[in-house]
């Protein structure tokens, strides 16, 4: 009977939100009505007779005069609904393959920032969480917030062992809030998914990956698990830094992390003061994230200036991590030699890659969107950076993609906006910085470190298990074959040409090579290969002579076999 009537009480206020959310869409949709009367798309002047037309019926509606283009009252009606459209109109302004260039650029104006909820509701939730009162678990915390946002506020404290904190708390009833919108979506998702129009930008796909993002962020357990990882996956870097985590305080709603003093990249004036090179961290800065995109595969997501900090004089702390993306290792690698030949100027290569990376619709049009995005890219080589910058091209290049029907995951997009968030930060520090200027010594480096004998020779080595296996069934395959083949079950007809002879090819030489390069590949990554290593050349010092000879062998007899071919046609 319980559950019957809280599940009875759940449907009737989300029914209630759903109430609210219409009438504050139809509001929307009552002044883009009144608007085209006073003045059509397509139209540069306005008869006088629509005008008054117009007048009257937005008196008769009663309705104030409309100010702004419908981009800004798209904007501003978000801003009405709350923090889940705040959030969800923040997530489509990063989505130009998805509506016009435009709307994307006023929804980038969206602002989370909301007044603070009191102390009371503060210590509240921080002892419900831990069952015991406010002060036995921190010995001072400060009652006004340094940060009130949409889905939580920070407040400093201090642990009882003299740790100065900051305290993360989730607003309450955030949650069944976001749940009941999100609920809300899922419905206008699916009545979407059947109108042919809309059908082609998988509404219902946005929705759940709206949802999966959202549902992340206020899990305060996972933002903690992103710091810890981060740190480890920068543990050789100590000029990139992320706040340690204090699990005994950390629960779902309430993240209490290590307070670290810093200032803001944007605070110009005490930059200025401090003698703080700014170059060296815009380069630093950049740094930090190709590497969490192209190595790690694991990347913040939002790394703007309030979420960045500038520790000393030449350290830089990355915080609130609750939006993070990552990368299987295919998309990583997609997505390293798409901006790695970028960055080259190699654009035919980066066209293809980038292709790799798309979903494409029921009528995609891959050559039109290479074709278009080879010219948008010449456009890009040709001009200056603060013409023409990388992360424009990135918008563009979805944009672009949009109008072929070719789309892009949200962890794609997400990179896309970490790419353009460190650029326009870059930009602050460093009003000259070009990101495809600073990432080409970094690009090719991780290119040669990716690409290596050794690093191929590795992976051969770790896949040799596999290697044996087929080896183990080839046998068996064979026999299968042969008794298909003497059954009558497969049937092979072979059709010689009757004035040319058929030439048979030897496998001596390409067997030859196949075992020489094995060979070599195996001699340099063991860790006792025999022989003498090369001691003089510093890019081949420490690897054995005979790996390398192998090596060599392999390259001589594929040169042959090469040449031998090209000979004899």
């Amino acid at each position: 009977m319980v559950v019957a009537n809280m599940a009875i009480f759940r449907a009737y206020t989300e029914f209630r939100r759903a109430l609210q959310v219409q009438s504050v869409v139809i509001d929307l949709g009552i002044d883009v009505f009144i608007s085209r009367l006073y003045q059509p798309q397509g139209l540069k002047r306005r008869s006088w007779g629509r005008r008054l037309f117009a007048s009257i019926v937005r008196r008769t509606l009663g309705r104030q005069k409309i100010k702004g283009s419908f981009p800004a009252q798209f904007r501003r009606t978000l801003e009405r609904l709350g923090p889940t459209y705040v959030k969800l109109g923040q997530i489509l302004s990063l989505r130009d393959d998805m509506l016009p260039e435009r709307i994307t650029k006023e929804l980038r104006k969206l602002q989370s920032q909301v007044p603070p909820i009191s102390f009371a509701a503060v210590k509240n939730v921080i002892e419900t969480e831990f069952n015991m009162p406010l002060h036995m678990i921190y010995e001072s915390f400060d009652e006004e917030p340094i940060a009130a946002a949409s889905l939580a506020q920070a407040h400093m404290a201090k642990l009882r062992g003299g740790q100065k904190v900051v305290v993360k708390v989730q607003r309450p009833a955030i949650l069944k809030l976001i749940t009941d919108d999100i609920n809300i979506m899922r419905r206008l998702a699916l009545i979407m998914e059947k109108i042919p129009g809309l059908r082609d930008y998988r509404p219902a796909h946005f929705v759940e990956e709206f949802a999966d993002y959202t549902m992340r962020e206020l899990d305060f357990n996972q933002e903690g698990k992103h710091a810890d990882q981060f740190r480890v996956n920068f543990a050789d870097d100590p000029l990139i830094i992320f706040p340690e985590i204090y699990w005994d305080y950390t629960s779902r709603r309430v993240l209490t992390m290590e307070y670290i003093d810093g200032i803001k990249p944007d605070d110009r004036q005490k930059i200025k003061s401090m003698g703080i090179d700014g170059k060296k961290l815009a380069a630093m800065g950049a740094g930090a994230v190709m590497k969490m995109l192209f190595v790690d595969g694991f990347f913040h997501g939002d790394p703007h200036p309030g979420n960045m900090l500038i520790v000393g004089r030449n350290r830089i702390c990355l915080i609130d991590l609750g939006m993070i993306g990552s990368f299987s290792e295919e998309t990583r690698s997609n997505m390293f030699l798409y901006y790695y030949y970028m960055v080259i100027k190699e654009f035919e290569h980066a066209t293809r890659y980038l292709v790799n990376l798309t979903y494409p619709g029921p009528k995609a049009d891959i050559v039109g969107f290479r074709k278009e995005l080879a010219e948008a890219i010449k456009g890009w080589s040709g001009a200056g950076f603060k013409d023409y910058s990388l992360g424009k091209l990135i918008f563009q290049t979805m944009y672009i993609g949009a109008r072929h029907q070719l789309y892009f995951h949200g962890d794609l997009v997400l990179s896309s906006k970490a790419i353009i968030t460190i650029e326009a930060v870059g930009a602050i520090l460093d009003p000259e910085m070009d990101l495809s200027e600073v990432s080409r010594p970094f690009m090719q480096k991780v290119f040669q470190e990716q690409f290596s004998p050794l690093r191929i020779g590795k992976s051969i080595v770790k896949s040799f298990p596999e290697y044996m296996d087929f080896l183990e069934a080839l046998p068996n395959s064979i026999l299968n074959t042969v008794n298909m083949l003497t059954s009558g079950k497969l049937q092979v007809e072979l059709a010689e040409p009757e004035k040319e002879k058929i030439k048979r090819p030897s496998y001596v030489v390409p067997a030859l090579a196949s075992f020489s390069f094995l060979s070599g590949i195996f001699l340099l990554v063991s860790d006792s290969a025999p022989g003498p290593v090369v001691t003089s050349i510093s890019s081949l010092a420490g690897l054995p002579v005979l790996g390398l000879a192998a090596l060599g062998a392999s390259a001589f007899f594929m040169a042959f076999s090469w040449f031998k071919n090209r000979t004899s046609e």
